[in-house]
């Protein structure tokens, strides 16, 4: 019965269970395919889920974290950027209007890469990063419907986030871009059996 009161005590006292984790380093990318292709994935479907709700801002990193991925002239000039967010993103009721019966299929990622600490970006440590991101989705009874996510996106050890949101694209029915981007990186269900 006391041991019971202890942990009792002990668990009121460290509190409710830990959110997600937040992001402390940028990471490189993993050397296993399994391994990136589950950290693309991750990102996806979380991305999926802001646009599908309306609101694309949630895979951007919040200002601490900012600061803690970057140095601190970088940090303030991303930070500054993001007062204009809301004219270069789709509108809301366009993206969930768009996405509202469709369901997530896949991600092709664009423009990805190393990038060095202390370099172009002003990252603290090295990190995985890509420009943007087509977001697929399929519809009931067949048919695909697309968006591009465009900013900057770093690999950390919490999973992807955004550092920048440049463009949300309004989503597109059967997005011409499904046949014609190439992908750097692509974990996609939308393709027949045996495309893959």
């Amino acid at each position: 019965m006391l041991a019971g009161a202890v942990a009792c005590l002990l668990a009121h006292a460290c509190g409710p269970p830990a959110g997600p984790a937040r992001p402390t380093t940028a990471l490189a990318a993993p050397d296993e395919r399994a391994a990136r292709n589950a950290a693309i994935e991750a990102f996806g479907l979380r991305a999926w889920d802001a646009l599908a709700s309306g609101e694309p801002t949630r895979v951007l990193y919040d200002e601490l974290v900012l600061r803690a991925l970057l140095e601190p002239a970088s940090a303030t000039r991303l930070s500054a950027r993001r007062g204009l967010l809301r004219r270069r993103i789709a509108r809301a009721s366009d993206l969930t209007s768009r996405l509202e019966t469709a369901t997530y299929a896949g991600i092709c990622l664009q423009g990805a890469r190393e990038e060095p600490a202390g370099g172009v970006l002003g990252l603290r440590s090295p990190g995985w990063v890509f420009d943007r991101a087509l977001l697929i989705g399929t519809r009931p009874g067949g048919g695909r419907v697309a968006s591009w996510i465009e900013g900057i996106f770093i690999f950390t050890d919490a999973g992807f986030g955004a550092l920048d949101l440049e463009r949300v694209e309004n989503p597109r029915w059967e997005h011409s871009d499904l046949e014609l981007a190439p992908c750097d990186f692509a974990v996609r269900d939308d393709l027949p059996d045996g495309a893959r």
